[in-house]
């Protein structure tokens, strides 16, 4: 019996060789930031939502927030935290709720649902006040700095149609990476909306009197104050190409984490 073995010439993929090449070539440190910073993102979820209230509501709606609804989102399975912010200078109030996920299914969970559909007294009460009502959620693109910490102050630009191709490709992680490097900026982000969790049809969306606006995704920064809030948004208005009047800014008034 014999055997006949044919030995090729080895096939060298040499733009493989050479992206490894520089990743290694890349400080360590460097690399378990990359590293953290992907996995950081994998999958993270965000849920905004906004609305404003009328000045004769307004203290019955606070104490709705703080002391009840909150807490009650962030009891829900995959919801980490949940933060209210009040926007700077605006007449009739205005409020946004900030929810991290642990991933954009967690809207379409059975958990969130099911609170969705079996609004509290308060809730019913509270819905019918509410106008400009605005609610998405979806997935973390990119995040510059560490996603731990946040600050007092928020900008961010909401994109009703699509978000800017700069923010979608590897740019967007190199736009947050250097606002997150301005002098008093805590963070920033770029998340994707995903439609089909929040069109999903409720009790809760079925009493309240104005239509959800829909959006394609948002660009976010935190930071310690309001001027360097205001530096970084012509930053990233500029970087993203947008109008500087895109940006709204909050200052935050309330914050509560799973435990």
């Amino acid at each position: 019996m014999s055997i006949n073995v044919s030995l090729g010439r080895p096939h060298i993929d040499l733009a493989l060789c050479l992206r490894f090449a520089l990743e290694e070539a890349q400080p360590l440190s460097t690399r378990k930031q990359m590293e953290q910073t992907q996995l950081d993102n994998a999958n993270t979820g965000l849920l905004a939502i906004w609305s404003t209230i009328a000045a004769e509501s307004e203290t019955d709606y606070m104490h709705w927030l703080t002391r009840e609804h909150i807490f009650e989102r962030v009891g829900v399975p995959g919801f980490r935290s949940g933060r209210v912010f009040k926007r700077r200078n605006n007449r009739p109030s205005e409020y946004m709720m900030l929810y991290e996920l642990d991933n954009a299914d967690v809207m379409a969970s059975s958990g969130y649902l099911e609170r969705l559909n079996n609004p509290t007294a308060w809730t019913r009460r509270i819905m019918p006040t509410l106008e400009q009502f605005r609610r998405g959620g979806g997935t973390i693109l990119a995040r510059g700095a560490n996603s731990a910490g946040h600050g007092g102050h928020l900008a961010i630009a909401r994109f009703e149609d699509a978000l800017p191709e700069c923010l979608t490709a590897q740019q967007g992680q190199a736009i947050v990476d250097a606002l997150a490097k301005g002098d008093w900026v805590v963070n920033a982000q770029i998340m994707a909306v995903k439609n089909g969790a929040t069109a999903i049809a409720t009790q809760e969306k079925s009493m309240r009197r104005s239509s959800e606006g829909e959006f394609a995704g948002l660009l976010l920064v935190e930071s310690l104050d309001n001027g360097s809030l205001d530096r970084a948004m012509m930053q990233a208005s500029k970087a993203a190409g947008t109008n500087p009047d895109l940006f709204e800014s909050y200052d935050l008034v309330f914050v509560c984490h799973s435990r």
